[in-house]
């Protein structure tokens, strides 16, 4: 007679197809990510004669484009989830870069990236922050770290493989191929695999049963690692401090993150380090943003995201500090796994935390008024790099400001409690 619900209970949560629909999606969103965009920058700006900062310029435009998008763009996967507008997004995406291998001319460049980037940051990246965490609660870090691993794949095969197509043809076949992958690997997954909530198929968060549930509702709605799934409305979001303190901090750190990112290959390669070496050090950045996004996941689900965030930031001040000290090219190396591992704990912190602070049921919704800001700041920070360099011949000034952003980051999570911890204990939301 007990045998019905052990067979229930082994049946394979739908959740985890969800995951590894991201974690697919997420190894082609990658393409359009800065560290893969600066290995097309020397080539495509030395061949049409174009500045630094006339190629950053349409990243900064398609950006600040996506992050007004991805305000309407959260409450669409909150109420329709995210199948069609997902797939959608990975079509844009692969247009862009199939119809960039055949482009002549700079407007047609400024065409296909601020389009491609308004859907990769309104859209694509709306979605990869909010679709995992509404399938999980107990194992929401775990779930998002490995849902983010693919992203972070992407981060270390992209480069090398680029390199590569440059060293035997040209900058527009590699394009064309990140074009076609964007189809195959990212827009028909999600439109055949994407749901919206377990509950919408007849599940519960985490793949547990009715019986599990009402008793994790008499332990206070907490789950096995003390996280409660009290979501809570924009409305009462936008009077709490924490909500603008994670804001914040979210924006210094993707200020910095972008625009180290977009600018490490051509910094490294001004340094006397050869192109080779260069991508090398992105691509270890990469492994080790591979192996601390699963860190951060796991550690999460045990110790909490908004701890780890502290430290993070504060380690990531020292990675700053230490680029601007590189000699050569086995020390860039070091440094690229070091910092790609602190710097790979980003993605999960911040989607776990978004959820843990506001819940689940309008988590698309809370992510598109949080996002602009980060967006905004993901957009500016490349260019204010490209700006420094053209006028100064030099990264070091940004390098430095970004030692003191990240500090001030670990400052504001320090100081951003969990409005669910204030409300439980009957404080006001703004305290």
């Amino acid at each position: 007679m007990n045998n019905q619900p052990q067979r229930a209970r082994k049946r394979p949560y739908y959740g985890w197809t969800i995951v590894g629909v991201m974690m697919i999606g997420g190894f082609t969103h990658s393409a359009e990510t800065f560290p893969i965009l600066g290995v097309f920058l020397k080539p495509i700006t030395e061949e049409f004669g174009w500045t630094r900062s006339q190629f950053t310029w349409a990243m900064t435009i398609g950006t600040i484009a996506g992050s007004i998008v991805a305000v309407g763009a959260g409450r669409l996967l909150d109420r329709y989830g995210g199948r069609w507008l997902m797939a959608s997004g990975f079509v844009v995406l692969s247009a862009s870069f199939l119809l960039m291998a055949r482009m002549t001319t700079i407007w047609e460049f400024y065409t296909l990236q601020i389009f491609s980037r308004l859907f990769h940051m309104g859209v694509l990246s709306t979605g990869m922050m909010v679709i995992v965490p509404q399938w999980f609660i107990a194992k929401r870090g775990r779930a998002v770290a490995l849902g983010n691993m693919g992203s972070r794949a992407g981060g270390a095969a992209w480069p090398l493989f680029i390199q590569w197509v440059l060293s035997i043809s040209s900058w527009r076949l590699a394009s064309a191929v990140v074009g076609g992958s964007a189809l195959l690997l990212g827009a028909l997954p999600a439109a055949i695999f994407l749901r919206r909530r377990p509950e919408d198929i007849g599940l519960l968060p985490d793949g547990i049963t009715p019986e599990e549930a009402a008793k994790a509702d008499a332990d206070g709605g907490r789950g096995a690692t003390g996280r409660r799934d009290v979501s809570l409305t924009p409305r009462q979001v936008i009077k709490m401090r924490s909500f603008y303190f994670l804001t914040i901090s979210f924006s210094l750190l993707f200020f910095a993150a972008s625009a180290t990112n977009l600018h490490l290959i051509p910094y490294l390669t001004d340094q006397g380090i050869s192109n080779y070496v260069a991508v090398w050090v992105v691509t270890i950045w990469a492994i080790g943003a591979f192996t601390g996004s699963f860190t951060a996941g796991v550690l999460s689900d045990r110790l909490g995201a908004r701890w780890l965030g502290v430290g993070q930031a504060l380690v990531l001040a020292v990675g700053y500090a230490g680029l601007m000290l590189i000699p050569s090219g086995p020390v860039a190396l070091a440094w690229g796994l070091a910092y790609g591992f602190f710097h790979g704990w980003s993605g999960p912190l911040q989607q776990v935390m978004l959820a843990d602070y506001f819940g689940r049921h309008s988590l698309g919704a809370i992510r598109g008024m949080t996002w602009p800001f980060p967006a905004l700041a993901n957009a500016i920070g490349p260019i204010v790099a490209s700006l420094v360099f053209d006028n100064q011949g030099s990264y070091l000034p940004v390098f430095g400001a970004f030692v003191a952003m990240s500090t001030l980051g670990s400052l504001l999570l320090l100081l951003a409690p969990p409005p669910k911890e204030q409300l439980a204990a009957g404080q006001p939301a703004g305290a």
